[in-house]
């Protein structure tokens, strides 16, 4: 890979947001070395609370979500939720490709007016794939779809412009389902048992860690003992569980402290903790600043 980069997807939101967006509820950009990186303490940890599709045309592209890391490469696509953690992003000089980002409430019309075709199992195979790499032919038909979108968001003047621009998308959807498919739907699952744990695993503290620190919560909610579970864990990269957890803990903290008006008493109730004293304690322990500096650094008010 050559020299990589770093990005990041809000930058482009925020200088974007009013040339190619329909009402808050679908943007569609264009990704590429044009735009100079900002500090990337004010960039990281970042949750979009929003569902997204990067399609990389060239060069390559990493992401680090929800506690995994993913390289991306040519006629490549990958699907984000709306709960996704993105801890980090980076690009080759070479990179291009496009960022299309729905909104949680048009996200639902379109499931609603497609619901009577879709496929349980297709579902499943959107979370146990979620990078998926196109062919030449296919690549230029999510390609196509996407410009077609962008024009439209574009064009104020088309009497059915929303209507056109929700076709587009479900378009988009079945074919991206479709390649999908092709590729995965006779597939047996590989993963063995401990692989499937550690799936499940990032999984339940995406959802929980604000609520629970306890090992033995999440080993209860997989049915296996504290043990077994820091076993898999140490077997995966070294470390243990509790790392997992407070590693978790510390990027949900920072998606906090981040927020104007949010106080650090307020964050530490927020992720369970008894006391202020007790969350910057922690808070330090994990990062090495304190909660209060960590907000100063990034002149949050």
């Amino acid at each position: 890979m050559k020299e990589i980069q770093e990005f990041s997807l809000s930058d482009y939101l925020e200088k974007t947001l009013s040339q190619e967006v329909l009402e808050e509820r679908i943007i569609v950009l264009t990704l590429d070395n044009s735009m100079n990186p900002a500090d990337k303490a004010e960039r990281y940890p970042m949750r979009l609370k929003a569902y997204s599709f990067v399609l990389v045309l060239s060069g390559e592209m990493v992401i680090k979500k929800n506690y995994t890391t993913y390289k991306l490469g040519k006629n490549t696509i990958m699907q984000l939720s709306a709960d996704d953690i993105i801890e980090s992003t980076l690009h080759s000089p070479d990179f291009i490709g496009y960022l299309m980002i729905l909104s949680p409430e048009l996200k639902s019309e379109i499931l609603n007016m497609t619901a009577g075709i879709r496929l349980q199992r297709t579902a499943e195979l959107k979370q146990e794939y979620p990078i998926l790499t196109l062919t030449d032919n296919e690549t230029v038909k999510m390609t196509g779809y996407i410009e077609r979108i962008k024009a439209l968001l574009t064009d104020k003047s088309h009497l059915y412009r929303q209507v056109i621009i929700k076709n587009e998308i479900i378009n988009f959807l079945l074919d991206l389902s479709n390649s999908r498919w092709l590729k995965y739907g006779n597939k047996k699952e590989d993963l063995s048992r401990n692989e499937t744990l550690l799936y499940k695993f990032k999984h339940l503290l995406v959802a929980y860690c604000r609520q629970h620190r306890e090992v033995s919560f999440y080993a209860k909610e997989l049915c296996v003992t504290p043990d077994y579970l820091s076993k898999v864990i140490r077997a995966y990269d070294g470390g243990s569980t509790m790392k997992w957890i407070a590693n978790a803990i510390v990027i949900e903290a920072k998606f906090l402290l981040r927020q104007p008006g949010k106080t650090v008493y307020e964050t530490a109730l927020d992720l369970n903790f008894p006391d202020q004293s007790t969350f910057g304690k922690f808070f330090k322990r994990h990062t090495g600043i304190s909660p209060i500096m960590y907000r100063k650094d990034l002149n949050v008010r």
